[in-house]
């Protein structure tokens, strides 16, 4: 398992960094076995969960919010651990019907639609998300004779 973090600041034009982080760090070139729709939902949910917790989390209070991204074969988990509820601790997140005329209160019905699981980081505070994908087959394991020069059946072969 491969496991990266970083801390961004509190503050909203920050999000733009932070998918870009994410973005740069799960390269193709990298992470080739990762799929290009896994790692654009990636992108996608991870700016949806830093959004949140500018606006629902003490992060702008507490100067900021840590990422922590865990990549294995066939997944990624990412968690976005932020200052605590801003809101009532004893009701956690939980996607909203947003009207056709809000302009938010879908960033965690995106997260619920893509994501594979998510939820609250216990016993710290913030949320996470892991998406899977198949992991690759595994290489399949050599067959010793198969690697053996072969012998003519019937003898040398004559002209």
């Amino acid at each position: 398992m491969q496991v990266y973090s970083t801390t961004f600041p509190g503050r909203p034009e920050c999000v733009a960094e932070v998918r870009h982080w994410l973005e740069s760090m799960l390269s193709p070139t990298d992470h080739p076995a990762i799929p290009d729709d896994a790692r654009a939902a990636a992108v996608l949910l991870l700016s949806e969960l830093a959004t949140n917790a500018l606006r629902h989390a003490l992060t702008s209070a507490t100067g900021g919010y840590g990422i922590r991204v865990a990549l294995a074969p066939g997944s990624i988990r990412v968690e976005v651990e932020d200052g605590g509820p801003r809101d009532d601790p004893h009701h956690p997140p939980r996607p909203r019907d947003a009207g056709p005329d809000d302009e938010s209160g879908r960033g965690l019905v995106l997260v619920a639609a893509f994501a594979d699981e998510w939820g609250r980081l216990h016993p710290r505070h913030g949320m996470y998300f892991r998406l899977r994908w198949p992991a690759p087959p595994a290489p399949a394991p050599r067959d010793r004779a198969a690697l053996r020069p072969r012998r003519p059946a019937h003898g040398p072969l004559r002209m």
